[in-house]
């Protein structure tokens, strides 16, 4: 189907701009009319190299930008200023310019007719499934402003956690990559000149410096080689797990990793109950709830049990008793879920679940250094070890050598 780009004018006289398919000029400019758009100019656009596709297609809308889109639309929105004039003025203050060409786009489909949710749909690369779904929630409960408030902080929770993470991990990277940089830097320049000197006396290598030699060797010789396998190796490694059965073993192993496995199930956890507390509170049928929050946890493996309590719950049976049958959920998200289901009081319970699970995350990132730091040790000690090994064992025998000559 061939893609055009339009200029156009809304009924306030703003320029809108954009691109989008068609089977012909005519129908797109029929699409533009029921957005309440007025055609100035459309062209169809050659696949010739354009310069403005290239630089567009490398444009985000970063999560910051999101947050704070959602914190002003809300906001703008508790305060009573008409939702279309509302977009258009955040849609102004937005940084990204890839958010305004999309806000742009939400507007008009907005002005159009188009609900709100149904705006945000088309755009599933910024506004996931838990966002619109959240969306659709408060707009069909008219409660737009609590919603969009929830999420504003569900979003910033998300990019809180991942910061802190990544804070925490800052120091082991650097670790590893300096262990990887020096082993590099000995095994290129260091190791071959050693290993020229060790052949000019009749010593039998010890095994240690003969592997060492032969790993120098290998990488001097085949790097290109090397290089090569290593890209490849990444290459398929993301191939795979972005098919079902890949992810599904990669989000295994990712729960069992030492250390990382643990605060990963709890992050994975405190998300869950978290959407699904919120999800509950703006008044999504549980069934619905489930389904929304298994889709948005961000691991297949926990996504599949919560589907799987998502049908036993269709049987009939309450939420806690398939939870605790899982052996996944924590004990105290289960007895929480139990009162809340008894006292009718799940969407609080499942949020003060949600604190508590949360408080946990900040305390083990916190102490994550602590946590990997034998293993890191552990490595490096290795390392050295071995070096010290393979560098000096030969100059003893060679010291043996020269003084049982004399």
């Amino acid at each position: 189907m061939p893609q055009f780009s339009y200029r156009a004018r809304d009924y306030d006289g703003e320029l809108i701009t954009g691109r989008l398919e068609a089977t012909d000029r005519g129908a797109l400019e029929r699409d533009l009319g029921t957005q309440g758009l007025i055609p100035i100019s459309v062209s169809e656009i050659r696949w010739a190299f354009d310069i403005e596709r290239f630089k567009s297609s490398f444009e985000r809308v970063s999560p910051d930008d999101l947050v704070i889109f959602t914190r002003q639309l809300g906001t703008m929105y508790r305060a009573g200023i008409p939702f279309v004039r509302t977009i258009s003025a955040v849609a102004e203050q937005a940084e990204s310019k890839a958010l305004k060409k999309i806000l742009t786009s939400v507007k008009a489909d907005v002005e159009g007719g188009s609900t709100f949710a149904n705006a945000l749909s088309r755009h599933p690369k910024v506004f996931n499934e838990l966002y619109v779904s959240m969306v659709e929630a408060g707009e069909a409960g008219g409660m737009l402003d609590k919603i969009l408030e929830r999420l504003s902080t569900l979003l910033e929770k998300d990019l809180e956690i991942k910061a802190k993470i990544k804070s925490a991990t800052l120091y082991p990277k650097i670790v590893v990559g300096a262990i990887i940089g020096a082993a590099a830097i000995l095994v290129t320049f260091v190791i071959p000149k050693f290993a020229a000197l060790y052949g000019n006396f009749k010593v039998a290598l010890p095994l240690p410096t003969r592997i060492l030699v032969s790993i120098s060797i290998f990488f001097s010789k085949y790097w290109y080689l090397i290089a090569i396998i290593a890209i490849a190796a990444v290459l398929s490694f993301r191939f795979f797990i972005k098919t079902g059965r890949g992810r599904a073993w990669w989000d295994w192993v990712r729960l069992k990793f030492p250390v990382f496995g643990p605060l990963s199930l709890k992050g994975s956890m405190s998300r869950f109950s978290m959407i699904l507390g919120t999800l509950l509170k703006s008044g999504l049928p549980i069934l619905m709830a489930l389904e929304i929050s298994g889709r948005t946890v961000g691991n297949v493996i926990i996504s599949a049990e919560v589907e799987r309590i998502r049908n036993e719950i269709r049987g009939g049976r309450p939420l806690a008793a398939p939870m605790e049958e899982s052996g996944l959920f924590p004990p105290m998200m289960t007895q929480m879920v139990s009162v809340g289901e008894e006292t009718g009081q799940l969407d609080e319970m499942l949020l003060k679940v949600a604190d508590h699970l949360n408080s946990e995350v900040d305390y083990t990132i916190r102490n994550l250094s602590t946590l990997i730091e034998p293993m890191l040790l552990s490595v490096i000690f290795g390392m050295v070890l071995f070096l010290a090994l393979a560098l000096f064992l030969p100059m003893w025998d060679m010291v043996k050598l020269v003084q049982d000559g004399r």
